[in-house]
């Protein structure tokens, strides 16, 4: 599955609208996924996602029906995670936003098997770059970038997810693709 992964990757993000302008270790099949035909018995497309206001945040994000936000709040950071509202249903996805100054991001995983690609993106209107790591149990993805938030406490932030199989890896970068700022109105 190595050989064009780096291709895949890029068609996932540019699908997700994120503006996908580069990849590392570019082995590209032949034929673009994008032109085949759907398989017989495809899944029916997601249903349409839902803005959803990051607390009082001037920040946005949208997610599929019957998901929620969990906020986490310190004096110098929040960080939003989102999952099913019903905690009985297993995602096939779930992830976050961190919003603060000192984000950590996702450390690469060491075990035997696990690679780790790049893919430059376009975060609220700005370059960005996603470190996605497969391994045996699914994906892992992240991404610190500068928030552009003008605000001193919350600079920087970090999007991050893990999926369990590509559909919900590509899932998870449509709903980071959605991820806007609302400006603040002049006082």
């Amino acid at each position: 599955m190595r050989k064009g992964f780096c291709y895949s990757c890029a068609v996932l993000l540019s699908a997700a609208t994120l503006g996908t302008t580069g990849c590392r270790d570019n082995d590209q099949p032949t034929a673009a996924p994008a032109t085949r035909a759907p398989a017989a018995g495809a899944t029916p497309a997601a249903p349409p996602l839902v803005e959803q206001r990051l607390g009082t945040t001037n920040f946005y994000l949208s997610l599929p029906p019957g998901f929620a936000l969990k906020a986490t709040n310190a004096a110098d950071f929040l960080v939003y995670y989102f999952a099913p509202a019903d905690t009985t249903v297993r995602a096939d996805f779930t992830g976050g936003l961190y919003l603060g100054n000192q984000p950590q991001g996702d450390e690469p995983d060491s075990a035997a098997g696990c690679r780790t690609r790049r893919a430059a993106v376009t975060l609220l209107g700005h370059p960005a770059t996603f470190s996605i790591q497969r391994c045996a149990t699914g994906y892992a993805l992240s991404s610190v970038f500068d928030s552009h938030s003008g605000r001193s406490w919350d600079g920087q932030a970090n999007a991050f997810g893990e999926a369990k199989s590509a559909a919900g890896l590509r899932q998870l970068l449509t709903i980071f693709a959605t991820l806007r700022r609302q400006p603040q109105p002049a006082r």
